[in-house]
């Protein structure tokens, strides 16, 4: 069921007027792997993850896809509707998943009788605004070890769980996930991640990466190119200036 006093979208609203958006939503349910929607479809509603993770998915015409973003419950997606008639990309459940959907025309009926809640609707949109042209403005500029740091810890921000040990992001993330994240190949990852856990910086735990975000946050301040032949043994010393310890390679 859908909590919408836990919704920034929904901040600032009493009982009664979350029990009146509550009867103007659906509730849906995707199995892991489904199609909640493709790119071309109509953009005729917004949706709320309730439970579970989705994801965001542009392809290229040449097949090759994008990870836009990671939705854990709680954040909206589909929010577009209202300047796109198509949509221009797919959402995939990433795992089994409970969404909860309002059409473009209850959407405009919640703006009309609670101006808060458009307000906050501006408010989220700007923010993700400002992130993806942020992204943007760096991606050309960032080497792909920098992309993965950066990608982690923003995954260990938005869904991590602090632990003794570090961060734990409790996504089941391939490196092909990370890698269509970032807009790089499997092999590189692979290769910045095995770099990654020799530095300290990266661990796993099962299924799931373990993430020493200090380290890692002052090893990207470093500036250099840990992926240049040569460059890893001159990066030790001033990385064990800050407590990063190299561990032998295999």
């Amino acid at each position: 069921m859908l909590q919408t006093t836990s919704l920034e979208l929904f901040r600032d609203l009493g009982d009664p007027d979350v029990r009146r958006i509550a009867s103007l939503c659906t509730e849906r349910r995707y199995p892991a792997g489904a199609t909640i929607f493709s790119e071309g479809d109509p953009g005729d509603a917004m949706f709320i993850v309730v439970g579970g993770l989705v994801k965001l998915v542009s392809a290229s015409n040449k097949g090759a896809e994008t990870i836009l973003h990671l939705l854990k419950p709680n954040q909206i997606f589909g929010e577009l509707l209202f300047s796109e008639e198509r949509r221009a990309f797919d959402a995939v459940a990433s795992t089994d998943v409970v969404v909860s959907v309002i059409p473009r025309r209850n959407l405009e009926q919640i703006f009309a009788s609670f101006p808060v809640v458009a307000r906050n609707f501006i408010r989220l949109l700007s923010g993700r605004l400002t992130r993806v042209e942020q992204g943007l403005a760096g991606f050309g500029h960032t080497l792909s070890y920098e992309r993965l740091g950066k990608a982690l810890l923003d995954l260990g921000r938005e869904h991590g769980v602090k632990t003794p040990k570090g961060t734990l992001i409790p996504l089941r993330l391939t490196h092909d996930d990370l890698a269509k994240l970032i807009g790089t190949t499997r092999e590189t990852v692979t290769t910045q991640i095995n770099r990654f856990r020799r530095l300290r910086l990266v661990r796993r735990e099962g299924r799931h990466f373990v993430v020493d975000t200090d380290l890692l946050t002052r090893f990207l301040d470093l500036g250099d190119d840990p992926v240049s032949p040569g460059r890893e043994s001159i990066l030790v010393k001033p990385l064990e200036r800050t407590g990063i310890r190299a561990i032998p390679g295999p």
